[in-house]
């Protein structure tokens, strides 16, 4: 299955802050938050009794090389063209880039 880099707001994080982290925790490349511009909204359900809005945000600025920061989480980095995603994506991740 393949998803974007995300995660989660640590408590008084602005998004945009939290957008530009997990880019460094999870493929290893420096983000500056003011850079990034919030593209869309996906309101979605995880399961039946938990939903989630998920933020999309853009960037064409970064340092460093993209990497796998995470590896015994994800099984590996791809870059794919966002007019065709992969059959393998997850749902609400591939209506935010559709978005």
């Amino acid at each position: 299955m393949l998803h974007l880099p995300s995660g989660h707001l640590d408590e008084g994080e602005p998004a945009h802050h939290a957008a530009a982290r997990e880019a460094r925790e999870e493929v290893g490349v420096g983000v500056d938050p003011d850079l990034l511009r919030l593209l869309a909204t996906i309101h979605h359900r995880q399961d039946a009794d938990l939903a989630r809005l998920g933020l999309f945000f853009l960037t064409e600025e970064w340092w460093g090389e993209p990497v796998n920061a995470e590896p015994h989480k994800y099984g590996k980095l791809v870059w794919t063209d966002a007019r065709r995603l992969p059959s393998g994506t997850i749902p609400y991740p591939a209506a935010g880039i559709e978005a």
